[in-house]
């Protein structure tokens, strides 16, 4: 028996080929790490890393990191080959693929620190929008409306209004006691006139339960915005504490141009640690606006949908920059990006419409 063909929809083809082409540049990226693994630039900076805390006087040498870069780089690049072919055989709905590329996703997003960088964190953190709907209906065989009539409360359509039957006029002829008809009767007044009302159509109710994608998109927000709180704040804590190695670290980096060169002298113990807390208390701030978002949207505000959409918009475009620096950044980009795919399901928007209609459950 065939499976049911149903339209790929636009998180499946979004997921998909963010797992071919994150895989396929982290081939490429480990393949480029392995080329130049024993390079002298290579060395020096594996040296440097081998003399600060915690590795110093650890007893690791030299030989050992760069051996276990060169193994971690080919297990990198032979499970993310394996995901550009299971990726693309995702796309074509395969059900075996999608439970491969779950088993491989952990580890190739550890593995990837070491040899892939950015892009086998997008790829691992792209299999997760494979169990979330709409594409997780896509694999089911289940269509957008049946979802609908589903999340409604409503799977066998049954708030089906049937229109009224006509009125049948009072025959002109006359009955006797005993059934007999005293007159001609005509057939135009045996037969009911024409309908000519209006069709009444299936009354389609607006969902009365909160659907699950709303809860699922307040409780990401809250856990991303909770780390994103959490990670700005220590590192303006760690800051406070070690604000010359901070200086250090950026007037090292301004040594190869000479217009940084000036910039960094600028630079002293105060700005860095002032600038440090403004940015991580207006952070919080719009992390606690998130999460307030969320807990309004819950009790079914349709601005809050609105401001948590544009929250998360905005969250998954700066977490994208800021991944291409710190790869693990890339799961609070995921959550973000769940979210608002979650806030654009159509259940969810006719849950937020219908409030009017009916109490909130």
């Amino acid at each position: 028996m065939s499976e049911t063909k149903l339209p790929r929809p636009g998180q499946a083809t979004l997921a998909g080929w963010l797992i071919v082409l994150g895989s396929l540049l982290t081939v490429v990226t480990a393949w480029d790490q392995i080329s130049g693994l024993r390079s002298l630039d290579t060395r020096e900076r594996v040296e440097e890393v081998l003399a600060e805390p915690p590795l110093a006087g650890s007893g690791i040498g030299l030989d050992n990191i760069l051996d276990l870069m060169h193994v971690m780089a080919l297990v990198t690049g032979a499970m993310a080959a394996a995901a550009v072919i299971l990726g693309w055989h995702v796309l074509q709905r395969n059900k075996q693929a999608r439970l491969a590329l779950t088993v491989i996703a952990a580890p190739l997003f550890f593995a990837g620190m070491f040899g892939g960088g950015f892009w086998s964190t997008l790829s691992a953190v792209a299999v997760v929008l494979l169990w979330m709907s709409p594409t997780r209906d896509w694999f089911d065989g289940v269509s957008p409306t049946k979802r609908e009539a589903l999340d409604s409360g409503d799977p066998d359509q049954e708030s089906y209004v049937a229109p009224a039957p006509p009125e049948t006029p009072a025959s002109s002829a006359s009955t006797t006691p005993t059934g007999s008809t005293s007159g001609q009767a005509r057939l135009s007044q045996q037969q009911p006139p024409p309908w000519t009302g209006a069709i009444a159509q299936p009354a389609k109710a607006a969902p009365k339960r909160r659907p699950g994608a709303v809860t699922a998109a307040a409780v990401l927000t809250w856990i991303g915005s909770g780390l994103t709180a959490l990670m700005m704040l220590a590192s303006a804590v760690t800051a406070t504490a070690n604000p010359d190695l901070i200086l250090e670290q950026v007037r090292k980096q301004a040594e190869s141009d000479p217009n940084m060169r000036e910039v960094a002298a600028l630079y002293t113990t105060d700005v860095i640690v002032a600038s440090v807390w403004i940015m991580a208390v207006l952070v919080a701030l719009v992390c606690v606006a998130a999460a307030v978002f969320a807990a309004f949207a819950i009790r079914r505000h349709s601005w809050a949908r609105v401001a948590l959409m544009i929250s998360a918009g905005v969250s998954a475009l700066s977490l994208l920059l800021f991944a291409l620096a710190f790869p693990p950044a890339v799961v609070l980009f995921g959550a973000a990006v769940a979210s608002f795919s979650f806030l654009l399901r159509p259940e969810v928007a006719a849950w937020f419409r219908g409030r009017s209609e009916g109490p909130r459950q």
